[in-house]
């Protein structure tokens, strides 16, 4: 859960829709069914043998002597196309569409009229999102099957992709001329009209689409989308509330309204137009679920806060038994960090539905932020008896434990997590070894943490986390500072003015006698932080008593003292500092 959807607008999700199922939808080929090869008599003994071998070995997934074979073959009878075909769909099972691009095109030169051959070449390019290679494809296939409109219509909406507008538009008027005029016609050609800035000319496709099909929502719908979107919501109100008529309560119509009136900031007809909607039967869950993520991810024109937590409120009111619009409502509670209310949604998702793993993890989360680490380790046990070995829900699980203290418990879990960790999701294992490390060191077990802190940094060299905790480490041990010194540095350019890791390189510079360099430092770390923490302060009168500072040393101290003797830490060595005048390591 919680996936959103950037930078569109308020019924944009919606919008899209319509776009997929008339705009785009063709563009999408269905995997290709290789014709059967007819061998003739002028084809050798040998010829046969191979080609058959080679497809007996390719049917039972011999993929590696199948294209043996087919090598083999291709050497003896370089112009026999079905072989050099197969080698295209083995290449394709592969994944290797270079190699496969060459052997789709050697088979469609060899033998043009074969339809299979160029319909492979263009499944190729689909795949590879070779855009600029499709319309000479299709040039073929049109050539083959001149009467079938899909082939113009998918060449049109290639060149429009690849920003050859006027081709594109001459290509669709073809389509006009040669079929008829469709929806996907005006739809098109007004999106390109809008690419080159003629928003008059994209303006009237859609009034021309409009006047053909008065009984059809979907011009009206995308006529007002393209009023609002080129600032003129007011004719986009207009032409709805005309539309309103034809079709009374139609959802779309009043997501329209609710967007352009939201575009004049008018938040209050855009919340009832929104709230009018919600309640419409004519959207499903889903439907209402992809405009509140919208929505929230709206930066440039969010709506009111209140405004969407009371759509999520009222999603929940309005499908009490599923566990989908509580979830929903989790989630935008969250991303509003209302976070007390995001919890008991999740909660009460899981009340009806326990089986849903996304929820789990976005309730530890949440509760991760509360620092309710009581309440993960019980969620966390309780999902993983759901889902066990699951590595996510054993990383949050473990950060509870991490949280409250219990650092063998979250050793425990961190483990199991990067055990069943995928080896290929760089994030995760970063995390996991800089985690460990991090536990491994409170556990005294540094020869372990080091190892991990390694293995963080050698999956991402820029993790600033890992460099500069392994670095204070190394420097609370004095160990390896000429190394400690290295990864602070980059920790530091890494994350400017972060006052953790400046604290970090001036303790470096402490470990290594370098007092100037350290007070520098630390005096960085101070001004960085919106309340210094009792180290800082301690690292400060540290520095500055080997500095000879000893009056400034105790100022430091004192305040040091003061902090951590509020939030019950030992003050035992800072007293001895104060009362001895003078640094004690």
């Amino acid at each position: 859960m919680g996936q959103v959807i950037k930078n569109v607008c308020f019924f944009q999700w919606l919008i899209g829709m319509i776009w997929g199922l008339t705009v785009g939808g063709a563009a999408v080929a269905q995997p290709v069914v290789p014709a059967p090869k007819i061998l003739t008599s002028g084809d050798s003994l040998l010829i046969k043998e191979l080609y058959f071998k080679g497809i007996q070995q390719k049917s039972a997934g011999q993929f590696a002597a199948a294209e043996k074979t087919f090598d083999r073959l291709v050497l003896l009878q370089p112009d026999n196309d079905a072989a050099h075909f197969e080698l295209a769909r083995i290449y394709i099972e592969k994944e290797d569409y270079t190699q496969a691009e060459r052997s789709a095109k050697h088979a469609a030169v060899i033998n043009p009229d074969n339809e299979w051959y160029w319909s492979t070449l263009l499944d190729i390019y689909k795949k590879t999102g070779n855009i600029k290679a499709m319309p000479a494809v299709f040039d073929e296939l049109i050539r083959l099957h001149p009467d079938r409109i899909s082939n113009y219509q998918e060449k049109a909406y290639v060149l429009f992709l690849d920003k050859h507008y006027d081709a594109s538009l001459a290509a669709y008027d073809t389509v006009a001329q040669r079929f008829g005029e469709t929806d996907e016609q005006y739809l098109t050609k007004s999106q390109i009209y809008l690419a080159q800035n003629d928003t008059e000319s994209a303006i009237g496709e859609l009034e021309t689409l409009i006047s053909k099909k008065p009984k059809d929502v979907k011009g009206y719908i995308l006529l007002a989308e393209l009023y609002t979107k080129t600032k003129e919501p007011r004719k986009a109100v207009a032409l709805l509330e005309d539309a309103s008529v034809l079709f009374p309560n139609d959802p779309l119509i009043l997501l329209g309204k609710s967007d352009a009136y939201l575009s004049m900031n008018k938040q209050k007809p855009a919340y009832d137009f929104l709230q009018q909607a919600f309640i419409n039967t004519g959207l499903d869950i889903d439907a209402k679920a992809g405009i509140l993520y919208t929505a929230i991810a709206n930066r440039n024109r969010t709506m009111a806060p209140e405004s969407l937590a009371k759509l999520a409120d009222l999603l929940a009111e309005t499908y009490p038994q599923e566990a989908k619009a509580y979830a929903v409502k989790g989630d935008i509670y969250m991303q509003l960090q209302q976070l007390e209310p995001a919890r008991q949604a999740y909660l009460k998702a899981l009340d009806i539905n326990q089986y849903i793993e996304g929820i789990w993890q976005q309730l530890i989360q949440v509760e991760l932020q509360m620092a309710k680490y009581d309440d993960v380790e019980l969620h966390g046990k309780e999902a993983l008896k759901l889902f066990p070995n699951h590595p996510l829900l054993l990383f949050f699980t473990g950060h509870g434990f991490l949280g409250n203290g219990k650092y063998q418990e979250a050793r425990t879990y961190l483990e199991g997590a990067l055990n069943a960790a995928n080896e290929e999701h760089t994030p995760l294992l970063t995390q996991l070894y800089s985690n460990l490390g991090d536990i491994y060191n409170a556990l005294n077990m540094h020869a372990e943490s080091d190892v991990a802190y390694e293995e963080a940094i050698a999956l991402d060299s820029t993790n600033a986390y890992a460099l500069n905790n392994y670095a204070y480490y190394l420097a609370l041990r004095k160990e390896k500072l000429t190394l400690a010194a290295e990864m602070s540095r980059k920790s530091n350019e890494l994350m400017p003015n972060y006052p953790s890791y400046q604290d970090t390189y001036a303790w470096v510079f402490f470990q290594q006698g370098k007092y100037s360099d350290a007070l520098e430092w630390i005096q960085k770390a101070i001004k960085n932080s919106k309340s210094a923490s009792d180290t800082l302060l301690e690292h400060y009168g540290d520095i500055l008593a080997k500095l000879g500072d000893i009056n400034g040393a105790i100022v430091q101290w004192k305040k040091a003292r003061a902090i951590s003797g509020a939030v019950g830490k030992d003050i035992d060595k800072l007293s001895k500092k104060i009362n001895a005048r003078q640094f004690i390591d």
